[in-house]
């Protein structure tokens, strides 16, 4: 979702909080999605001039991590039906912390992802009911299986180079 841009250190900084507040409340089933996967894969950070965070979560979860939101005075977007969907939670950014988009998928018991928000179809994300573990400086981050192949499907051949693009349109929906 489009945003005001902000530099990659205060997304670094949204990003490490929240998957803190993740891993502090066993919150399992998730991973660092879109242009912040690409950020990271690419990168080893988030992109400089990005507007948010991008996390894909089981759905099981959304009324905790809405409570966890609220517990930690965390605000959310209610506009454009934010605040009647299950599909997706959006924070409003604070003075310390850009937004994230939290896109609550329907995971299956092959830990595919359906992100309905975006009409996006995960697959194959796990591996043996395990997350793929990113250690980022002191942080656990969890990514896609297969997430090279990913960033090519949905921001086409040269995801590896820095431009101004959300990829190739249509935009691929099974990733």
């Amino acid at each position: 979702m489009a945003g005001d841009k902000t530099t990659s250190i205060r997304l670094n900084d949204t990003l490490k909080y929240f998957v803190k507040l993740l891993h502090e409340n066993n919150i399992n089933h998730w991973f660092i999605a879109y242009g912040t996967l690409l950020g990271f894969i690419r990168e080893n950070s988030c992109i400089d001039g990005d507007d948010d965070v991008d996390i894909i979560m089981d759905r099981t979860n959304f009324i905790l991590m809405q409570k966890i939101l609220s517990e930690n005075g965390i605000k959310r977007d209610y506009v454009y039906a934010l605040g009647t969907s299950t599909s997706i939670i959006k924070t409003l950014p604070t003075d310390e912390y850009c937004s994230v988009d939290f896109y609550m998928a329907d995971m299956d018991k092959s830990y595919n992802f359906n992100d309905t928000w975006t009409s996006v179809f995960w697959s194959d994300c796990y591996i043996n009911g395990l997350p793929i573990v990113y250690t980022w400086k002191d942080t656990i981050l969890y990514i896609p299986n297969n997430a090279e192949t990913k960033l090519a499907l949905r921001y086409g051949d040269s995801w590896k180079i820095p431009q101004n693009s959300k990829g190739p349109l249509p935009a691929k929906k099974i990733l």
